[in-house]
């Protein structure tokens, strides 16, 4: 009963710690707005110069003010009053008379000045403000005692005496006389101070770009003179936003935790709730949240409810034509791409095929390919004018020097390069299901005379369906969100999609903002459905497929079919596969991509050269590497911990944040960026657009399912009965986890890596819309040299590309011993 009541203690005072800090941070932002301040971090300035101004009062100011006499006092402090009036056009003097009440300490009115001066005071050169910087502190010392007595005296001299104005003093104020030149002396005096350093600099910068508008000044000085604004004062008004959020995250914590003890019927703690909570977290407020405000604002788009919005889908032009292609063009990719993935499935998979191995690997090679290297190759082959394959056709049919006959600058142009480019997603799954199908049936069917092509017809083809319909759904999303192919293909033949004009929306910014968000919630849409039937109507129906023996599927001879299969099946691979790959190779030597590479003075170095030496490229190169490894290292953690919670634990809750980073991963890339863009630019308290931060948590929201998913199924061969033998010996939870655990699942953690990372390499859709001059990586940066600068070079830096991430498949195939890897 102790451990329930202190269980509902902790709870409601979990609860309560969020309210206040929605509250808090409600109130911040309602101050923030009376304040009439640009930006929320004028409150962490002021503050800052608040300390400096505090700490240079009592360490400087004060002990030279001290040494005055009564009466030189109370000059300089009519002095400080008439240099006061004259800042911020007089408006500072009834704030500073407020700040200073006079009838407790007169010397006050100088710690208001020096506050004004940090804004609106006298320049000192560059010269004299290094001079005086340089002084020792027993010189420095003397210096300000001057400064003050030439302030304060009629003529200006040392104290009780009537001179002239020191050679030292007089050169800082330059040819400035009266008062004037006593605003001087008092800025050299607070600059020697230590007011003027580069701290207090960079918080004065920041001041004045958070204020603007000097009318405001006064409430400004007040709160530095005064020192008003606490450190707390500074961290929740300067972060309203960021407060309330952690309040409202907070606040769902606590009730979701409240859920789950009641459905538990236990109130008691588990500490695997807290990893829970934090991925939830992370989940909710870089993934959730902007998908949300997607949907609010494509039927609030003016804060007001209208379906305007998404009316323009189905009414604007562009719009309707940009939906009917995406449809098409998926559709038909889905058609074509699962009627190449089974058959080629089947024959590498169930049969004795020449060179199966080799097959096999071959044809998820386009599962490694950046899709807008491909799109690159086949614009290279079958552009109208200069396409190999249309020069062939010409030479071979005689149709003379037109374009023709193909023309890739079309709608079947765009399904063709998405088929051959997306087929690897159906024919891996497929081929999946069929190394875990049942064989007792398809040999029941051989026993009884069937054919093995009437096998494969009545028994395999209906027993792989609800793989071959998820493999299906995979290419048709995958075909519908991409933006490489169409932008690349389909934009100068103006066959535009939904992500392309995505893009164009987005770059009209505010104006074109609405009709970016209809499109991605279409996508969004279009994506959840195929994610529920692929994930949740079809997953109940896989088990039919799966033996539970270990016996391998029987090996179908061809026989007389043998050979020509295999020379069909070669045909295919060199079609869709070497063909495109040594265009790309062919055309990163050429110096004329009109010509034959060996016509003479055609072959050049030079594009490699040229492109691999220029430090843009290898700046590119190294934001790639850096914003790949980190969004794989982070996914990699979430996804190790979420796969422990899975596999090894019954904890209430688990499931809900594996449930969303399924969900980033079906989400569109385009979608998952413009949510991003629109919020994460401080307005819900989280600004890191145009930072390394937004990529690489994209990068992580839409590949980290693919290392989970390794994790959990390396993780589920290891049978528990190892921990717990380990556990029931003496050994401790994290020995456990460290000789047993870890060693066992280490090839498959690393392939998680590696899956994360390699997607994030070369990715393309997301960096579009949010990169920035200081984040652009390889990715785009071909993508910019393909549109703007050179096609040979770009072939050269797409082949580097491809390069590299064949590179890693097979380092990757050999850290997991041939077990895992993109192609295995």
């Amino acid at each position: 009963m102790m451990k329930k009541n202190m269980s509902k203690t902790g709870l409601a005072l979990f609860l309560l710690m969020g309210v206040l800090l929605i509250f808090l941070g409600l109130k911040g932002q309602q101050e923030f707005a009376a304040s009439g301040f640009s930006s929320e971090s004028a409150y962490q300035a002021i503050h800052r110069l608040s300390r400096e101004v505090d700490q240079a009062w009592k360490r400087k100011m004060q002990p030279a003010l001290k040494q005055l006499s009564e009466d030189e006092r109370e000059s300089l402090y009519r002095t400080a009053e008439a240099l006061l009036a004259d800042t911020s056009a007089g408006t500072a003097n009834e704030d500073a008379a407020q700040a200073s009440e006079r009838s407790a300490d007169d010397a006050d009115i100088i710690r208001v000045l020096s506050a004004a001066y940090l804004l609106d005071g006298p320049k000192i050169e560059n010269a004299e403000r290094k001079k005086i910087a340089a002084m020792a502190e027993d010189e420095a010392a003397k210096f300000r005692l001057k400064l003050l007595c030439c302030a304060a005296g009629e003529t200006s001299g040392t104290p009780g005496e009537s001179s002239d104005i020191p050679e030292e003093i007089r050169k800082t104020a330059g040819k400035k006389e009266g008062l004037e030149q006593k605003a001087v002396f008092m800025m050299a005096f607070f600059t020697s101070g230590g007011l003027k350093d580069s701290r207090v600099t960079e918080s004065v910068n920041l001041l004045k770009k958070s204020v603007r508008g000097k009318d405001r000044h006064a409430g400004v000085i007040r709160m530095i003179a005064s020192g008003e604004i606490s450190w707390m004062d500074a961290q929740i008004l300067s972060r309203s936003r960021t407060v309330v959020l952690f309040g409202v995250l907070i606040v769902l914590d606590a009730l979701l935790l409240a859920l789950l003890m009641r459905a538990e019927r236990r109130w008691a703690f588990d500490v695997k709730w807290i990893f829970i909570l934090l991925i939830l977290d992370f989940m909710l407020v870089f993934q959730l949240l902007p998908l949300i405000f997607i949907l609010w604002r494509a039927v609030f788009p003016e804060g007001t409810f209208s379906l305007d919005t998404l009316r323009r889908l189905v009414t604007y032009p562009m719009n309707r034509e940009a939906l009917k292609n995406t449809l098409i063009a998926a559709f038909a990719s889905m058609v074509f791409g699962t009627a190449f993935a089974f058959p080629l499935a089947w024959l590498v998979g169930r049969t004795d095929l020449y060179g199966r191995k080799l097959f096999r690997w071959l044809f998820v090679l386009s599962y490694m390919v950046p899709p807008y290297v491909g799109a690159m190759a086949w614009l290279r082959l079958m552009n109208p004018n200069v396409g190999t394959i249309n020069q062939w056709l010409r030479m071979l049919f005689r149709l003379g020097d037109g374009p023709g006959p193909l023309n890739v600058y079309t709608l079947p142009g765009i399904i063709w390069v998405l088929t051959t480019l997306y087929y690897p997603y159906a024919f891996i799954t497929v081929s999946r299901a069929m190394e875990k199908m049942d064989p007792s049936l398809e040999e029941a069917a051989r026993v009884s005379g069937a054919s093995p092509f009437r096998t494969v017809l009545t028994v395999t083809l209906p027993l792989m369906t609800p793989s071959l319909i998820a493999g299906a759904l995979l290419v048709f999303i995958s075909a519908a969100s991409c933006y490489g192919i169409p932008s690349i293909i389909g934009t100068p033949g103006n066959v535009s999609t939904v992500t392309t004009r995505i893009v164009e929306y987005v770059a009209l910014g505010q104006q074109g903002m609405n009709d970016a968000t209809a499109l991605s919630v279409f996508l969004m849409g279009t994506a959840v459905l195929i994610l529920f039937i692929s994930e949740v109507v079809l997953a109940k129906k896989q088990y039919i497929t799966v033996s539970g023996k270990s016996v391998r599927p029987a090996i179908v001879e061809l026989r007389a079919f043998r050979i020509p299969l295999t020379i069909l099946v070669a045909l295919f691979a060199g079609l869709v596969i070497f063909l495109p790959f040594f265009t790309i190779l062919t055309t990163s030597f050429k110096v004329d991509i009109g010509k034959n590479i060996f016509a003479p003075g055609n072959f050049t170095l030079v594009n490699w050269t040229t492109v691999f030496n220029r430090g843009e490229t290898m700046s590119c190169l190294k934001n790639s590497f850096l914003f790949a490894s980190a969004a794989a290292t982070v996914g990699l953690l979430i996804a190790v911990l979420m796969s422990w919670l899975l596999q090894r634990t019954r904890v209430r809750g688990r499931g809900i944040p594996a449930f969303l980073i399924t969900l980033g991963s079906g989400t569109p890339s385009v979608v998952i960026a413009l949510g991003l863009i629109m919020t994460m630019r401080g307005n819900f308290g989280i600004n890191i657009y145009g930072t390394a931060y937004i990529m690489i948590i994209a990068y992580m929201i839409k590949y980290m399912l693919m290392g989970m998913r390794t994790v959990v199924s390396a993780l589920s061969q290891i049978h528990q009965s190892l921990e717990e033998s380990s556990l029931a010996s003496g050994a401790g939870w994290l020995y456990t986890m460290r000789k047993i655990n870890v060693p066992l699942i280490l090839p498959s953690v690393a392939a998680s890596w590696f899956l994360i990372f390699i997607p994030s390499f070369y990715e393309l859709s997301m960096t579009t819309l949010l990169y920035s001059t200081t984040t652009k990586t390889i990715g785009f940066q071909l993508y910019e040299y393909w549109t703007f600068t050179s096609q040979p070079m770009s072939c050269a830096m797409a082949f580097g590309i491809l390069m590299i991430v064949v590179a890693l498949n097979f380092l990757l195939g050999k850290i997991t011993g041939g077990a895992l890897s993109i192609s295995g």
